[in-house]
């Protein structure tokens, strides 16, 4: 009698077919690498915005510029914090980042628009990949993502800047 060398043709067929459904199953957690990228670029941002705020702060602080208005080391602040500005966190970041036009979409790396709207003074920041534009530019073109940071400035000599992330759309 003859000692059987491997496996069968059977055997190999099975072990394809298994192989195959633990592949497709176990796919798509290794598929979607842009969700998790996005959320880490965006907590990048709110690690970034709350350095530049500190640091904003602290220059402040030694050249006596704390009151309701200043400007620190070229940064427009509010109590020593940046302001929800352009010229405020956006220029102490040195982010790449435009403002929510009129039906544009965003062609910088970031998009921001500045509501004045809330007290105190935000300002929010999307990745500009997700901002597609409306007819009138508004909050709800980044908030709409679900994927943006809020930095809120300081609404008095007490009350620190804030800087808050949503990704549950990213």
């Amino acid at each position: 009698m003859k000692k059987q060398q491997g496996f069968t043709l059977i055997e190999l067929i099975i072990v394809i077919v298994v192989l195959g459904i633990l592949a497709v199953t176990a796919a798509p957690q290794f598929i979607d690498f842009s969700s998790d990228a996005r959320t880490s670029t965006v907590n990048g941002a709110k690690g970034a915005m709350q350095g530049a705020s500190q640091v904003t702060y602290a220059k402040a602080a030694l050249e006596d510029s704390l009151g309701a208005t200043g400007t620190a080391n070229g940064v427009d602040t509010v109590f020593g914090y940046p302001a929800a500005t352009a010229a405020g966190i956006i220029a102490a970041t040195n982010m790449d980042a435009e403002a929510v036009a009129d039906g544009a979409a965003a062609t910088a790396e970031w998009a921001y628009f500045v509501d004045a709207t809330t007290t105190p003074e935000s300002l929010l920041l999307a990745p500009g990949d997700l901002v597609t534009g409306s007819a009138t530019a508004a909050a709800t073109d980044i908030s709409g993502t679900n994927c943006f940071v809020t930095y809120s400035q300081a609404a008095d000599a007490s009350t620190p800047a804030t800087v808050v992330v949503t990704d549950s759309g990213c």
